[in-house]
């Protein structure tokens, strides 16, 4: 009997074992199966992350080609085909600007609403409430097609336009910028630096200190159909730099040698000078600054008795008296020391050109010219000689000299030793036409002082055809250094 009952627990046990390693083969091949599909769906977030990031870096692409070209140094700036408004005119509100890239065979067509094929911009309408029509539009090819032997980014269009109240945050409401209650769609925005903090303002009539705001939207479109609508608002960044004489010295006592030639002038009147014309700017004749501006009376004097008795009538300007010398109020960014080292700064940061050391005009940008201004910081002294003019904004924090064959259009800052020399002897028929500043802000050591300190502004010579203040090679000077990103956003495309 006891025989019986061992040989059927061996049995029973032998069944058990299978049954669990059944079971054990059974929860490994579950096991297996959801690796599987782990990995497949891992596999499939993969696919649809990059694909995402590379729509996104495409689209990015559009917004960069679109910001870049709206600067005049740029070799592609918009307004090289009268594409572009001025710089510091807003577009119309309704007025669109297209870049256009398309694949090869391809065509793009964002106001074609209805055939979803050419990249209709339906975004638009959301933004602005109605649709654009060709009449208000111009279109430009993408920079990509110049390019030989490279792919281009997969975006399909870049739309500029002016920014309004209803216009930003890319949700079809908007935002009240101004508090009035009501989200307007009519006036564009301007972005005044001249205000603490610097902010979105809604106006008409926009400050000197305001420029307008624009918004650059990209669609990029994969060819597996992934897609994504990115924009900027952006508003130029400038220096905001005025004058209130054509020649303005900043010191606590100034030793003033004016020129003894008779074409040797200094004119406060807007456009008196002979320079090229700046496009799309026309001087005011009937507006007059100083000849010479500076911060106190005592320096007035010191200027007045500098200049030769007999050329006292060459200094004219504001006001009618001769010569044109007196103080003025300056400007806040100029007003101090630190005031003028800190813009001294914030041009530095921008510049196309920074020198670390003593230059000529041999140093200057190639790419320097009458339409192509540039921004150039000299770290030390700079000479021009020769026949040379330079275009733009100059910084000199040393001494500055020059010979009368040598003039520039735009803005001098002599910021820092505060000394400028007519240098060599002779005449020359150049002339500086926009305005120049000087002023002494440190010490031997370079240490800030808290007043101004002492200037040397010597002419004794002949001093070429001299100075005259001209408001259109100040604005050209200013050209913007790049338009700052006020906000970004990813947009829902509906197509």
């Amino acid at each position: 009997m006891r025989r019986r009952l061992q040989r059927r627990g061996k049995k029973e046990e032998a069944g058990m074992a299978l049954l669990l390693s059944m079971f054990v083969l059974l929860a490994i091949s579950v096991a297996a199966l959801a690796m599987i599909a782990g990995a497949g769906t891992d596999s499939s977030l993969a696919g649809n992350y990059r694909a995402s990031t590379s729509a996104y870096y495409a689209a990015m692409a559009g917004l960069e080609e679109g910001r870049g070209r709206m600067l005049a140094k740029n070799a592609n700036y918009f307004n090289n085909t009268s594409f572009f408004p001025a710089t510091g005119t807003a577009l119309a509100v309704g007025q669109v600007r297209y870049i256009l890239n398309p694949a090869s065979g391809e065509t793009v067509a964002p106001l074609s609403f209805s055939i979803t094929s050419t990249y209709p911009d339906n975004e638009y309408a959301n933004e602005f409430g109605s649709s654009p029509t060709s009449a208000n539009t111009q279109t430009v090819t993408s920079t990509n097609s110049l390019v030989t032997g490279v792919t281009p980014p997969l975006y399909k269009w870049v739309r500029i336009t002016a920014a309004t109240e209803r216009s930003i945050n890319g949700d079809g409401v908007g935002r009240d910028v101004n508090g009035d209650g009501v989200i307007d769609n009519t006036i564009p925005l301007f972005y005044d630096t001249g205000i603490s903090p610097a902010r979105l303002i809604v106006t008409a009539t926009p400050p000197s200190t305001a420029q307008p705001v624009f918004q650059v939207t990209s669609l990029a479109v994969l060819p597996n159909g992934t897609e994504k609508l990115v924009q900027y608002t952006v508003a130029a960044t400038t220096f905001n730099l005025s004058f209130p004489s054509a020649l303005t010295i900043g010191a606590s006592s100034v030793s003033f040698n004016g020129a003894n030639s008779n074409p040797y002038q200094v004119d406060g009147t807007d456009g008196s000078g002979n320079p090229p014309a700046v496009a799309g700017c026309t001087p005011n004749p009937n507006y007059s600054t100083e000849a010479i501006g500076t911060n106190s009376s005592t320096n007035t004097s010191s200027i007045v008795s500098g200049i030769p008795s007999n050329r006292l009538g060459q200094y004219t300007g504001a006001g009618g008296a001769t010569p044109n010398v007196g103080q003025v109020t300056f400007p806040s960014n100029l007003d101090t020391p630190q005031d003028a080292y800190n813009t001294v700064q914030a041009i530095t940061n921008a510049a196309d050109l920074v020198i670390n050391g003593n230059a000529t005009q041999a140093n200057r940008p190639s790419a320097m010219s009458a339409s192509t201004p540039m921004t150039v910081v000299v770290d030390g002294n700079f000479s021009m000689t020769g026949n040379f003019t330079g275009y733009g904004l100059l910084v000199v924090t040393g001494n500055f000299s020059y010979t009368g064959t040598t003039g520039w259009k735009g803005i001098v800052l002599v910021v820092g030793d505060g000394t400028t020399t007519y240098s060599g002897s002779g005449g020359g028929n150049n002339e500086f036409d926009g305005a120049i500043y000087t002023a002494t802000i440190w010490d031997a050591n370079h240490n800030l002082l808290s007043s101004f300190g002492p200037v040397d502004y010597n002419m004794s010579g002949g001093g070429g055809n001299g100075i005259y203040y001209n408001s259109c090679w100040i604005k050209s000077a200013q050209q913007p250094s790049s338009y700052k990103i006020l906000s970004f956003l990813e947009i829902p495309y509906n197509d």
